[in-house]
């Protein structure tokens, strides 16, 4: 069995790039928290000026590009709507139904998005017929292409070839990865792992400008994708978290009660830009939940692990961070009001103009806060320089 897991590791490891990785511990506990943490150096707040109550939800998909909000209604409509970076809804993109000479809101099976800043279109894809229809930023509808296999999640890169994330034990995949032309058919397959555990697949891709983020739901590494290499950037040790070495020799129901019962990380988002990284993470038991905002500052080589109110979840993940080092969240006002009055909960001055406006907002907002480089002191340095691997 040994053999049979190292043969495992040696097939992954040997579609990757090597490259020195950032090493992330978890092995000490969190104590600061989100909301006053000094990494967070500025806040700007808009309201998205709905046509009706409830039409955005906070924890719906959030796409940031060219200054433009792109949000996925994945409840209702099956409908993207973009808004200018003044919260106004500029148009919405549906699908185009067959026979049909206008875009309709018409619910349908769950659908996956993604915003192709390279061409300036919006691309959604349907599960019921495996299609991806095409759009302009406008609504205008394109064209449509097809995949051969349903996507965990999608993306297009700067030469138009797009990558499907397929998961974990996928029946129709031993391959995580895999390459497509702009047309769907398949040139690449990558990142092979053979697996009997319980199905895992979740959002795994962001757009950043020094490439394409690549991250696993229950995976411990990050990776970055440029001219069709992966590399991995980032690694985490969960500690005695980790999953086991022989977890995907388990069946899927063994693999699911045994990190149930242990309890287990998650990675739900995974930003980068030229200056920052930035991770969300949970980690769930049977006795309680975590919400984990990390940020990697990668001026003093610096990692904050900042722990946020999990039984409000007002902020959840950033969805997007922007050259200009701002992470992008969508925010309920009353969730933001159940933290503020809620105990032992301590606020960075920069949430000042917010709490002082919140009981006028009723919509969806969206929050821009600036993250900062914070200079080490002789102690801090001293105490990263011991550290291996880097915290």
């Amino acid at each position: 069995m040994l053999n049979r897991f190292l043969l495992i590791i040696t097939i992954v490891l040997g579609t990757l790039s090597a490259s020195s990785q950032v090493k992330i511990q978890f092995s000490r506990l969190i104590d600061e928290n989100f909301t006053e943490s000094n990494i967070l150096s500025e806040l700007k707040f808009t309201e998205l000026q709905l046509e009706k109550p409830g039409m955005i939800a906070p924890d719906m998909e959030l796409k940031y590009e060219d200054n433009n909000y792109f949000i996925l209604d994945n409840r209702f409509t099956q409908c993207v709507y973009r808004f200018d970076e003044d919260g106004l809804l500029l148009n919405t993109i549906c699908e185009k139904i067959a026979g049909d000479t206008i875009n309709k809101m018409v619910l349908k099976n769950p659908v996956k998005f993604s915003v192709n800043p390279f061409l300036k279109q919006v691309e959604i894809y349907n599960f019921e017929n495996s299609g991806v229809q095409r759009f302009s930023y406008d609504g205008a509808y394109q064209d449509k292409i097809k995949f051969s296999i349903n996507p965990a999640d999608f993306i297009r890169d700067r030469d138009g070839n797009y990558f499907i994330y397929t998961g974990w034990n996928n029946k129709d995949s031993q391959f995580r990865l895999l390459q497509t032309d702009k047309n769907g058919n398949v040139t690449d397959r990558k990142m092979r792992l053979v697996s009997k555990c319980t199905p895992t697949e979740g959002m795994s891709f962001y757009n950043s400008h020094k490439g394409i983020c690549l991250w696993e739901l229950l995976g411990n590494s990050t990776y970055m994708i440029n001219n069709g290499n992966i590399t991995e950037k980032y690694n985490f040790n969960f500690g005695t978290k980790s999953l086991l070495p022989n977890y995907h020799e388990l069946e899927a129901s063994d693999s699911y009660q045994l990190i149930n019962h242990t309890g287990y990380y998650t990675i739900k988002k995974y930003l980068e830009n030229d200056n920052f990284a930035y991770f969300f993470l949970n980690f769930t038991s049977s006795e309680s939940k975590q919400m984990i905002h990390v940020v990697y500052d990668k001026k003093t080589n610096k990692t904050f692990k900042l722990l946020e109110n999990s039984g409000i979840g007002a902020f959840d993940k950033a969805q997007a961070l922007t050259e200009n080092d701002e992470l992008i969240f969508l925010v309920a006002p009353r969730k933001f009001r159940q933290v503020l009055s809620a105990e032992n909960e301590a606020f960075s001055p920069i949430f000042g103009e917010l709490a002082e406006s919140i009981n006028s907002l009723r919509n969806t907002v969206v929050l821009r806060i600036k993250l900062q480089s914070l200079a080490i002191s002789d102690d801090d340095t001293q105490s990263e320089q011991k550290q291996e691997p880097i915290d």
